[in-house]
């Protein structure tokens, strides 16, 4: 008879992103994320060979699950459709969120990757490349160095500093926070070569 195991990878990844959104990522330990599960510490390892392993799935669903909700506006070339589908984002997926505007991937990747995860966190980046490539192309802009660092400011970087101090402060996105994030965007577009 084959036994049924009592933890899986979701509550091993939830628990991950709980414990960096209350401390940080150096609060999100295998054994802080054993503890909070409930688990030994031997089933965490079973599932993934090291914290980075862990700590890379929880970036890749934090940063699929925004990518999910934008980039079908920007496959669309709607830049202020896809601001606003990443506030509402934010306030739908606080704790997602947290863990990837408040931190960067190295803060909460700390060494080399399995390649599969690798692989899926390289096809994200590629992705929201191309569709920055496509908004640039679609707005008759030219495809430079400088032009794809303004773009990405006006549709994450921009309106991500407008909500980091709510997100700090475990608030939710008011809408002066969401009109700030979308002022951004449009203006930051105006000034593309």
């Amino acid at each position: 008879m084959v036994r049924k195991a009592d933890f899986d990878q979701d509550s091993f990844i939830n628990a991950a992103i709980e414990l960096v959104t209350l401390g940080g990522p150096g609060a999100a330990t295998m054994s802080a994320i054993a503890r909070s599960t409930g688990a030994p510490t031997g089933s965490l390892y079973h599932r993934f060979p090291s914290r980075t392993a862990l700590m890379g799935a929880a970036w890749l669903r934090a940063l699929g699950s925004l990518c999910d909700h934008i980039l079908p506006q920007l496959a669309q070339n709607k830049p202020d459709q896809a601001v606003r589908s990443l506030t509402r984002w934010t306030q739908e997926n606080p704790s997602f969120a947290r863990l990837i505007m408040l931190y960067e991937e190295s803060d909460i990747i700390d060494g080399p990757l399995p390649e599969e995860l690798h692989q899926k966190l390289a096809h994200i980046h590629q992705a929201l490349g191309k569709a920055l490539s496509s908004l640039l192309k679609s707005l008759d802009k030219k495809l430079s160095p400088g032009n794809m660092a303004l773009v990405n400011f006006a549709l994450f970087d921009g309106p991500i500093a407008a909500m980091k101090p709510a997100l700090r402060g475990g608030q939710e996105i008011s809408a002066p926070c969401m009109n700030a994030a979308l002022a951004c965007c449009q203006a930051t577009l105006k000034i593309l070569e």
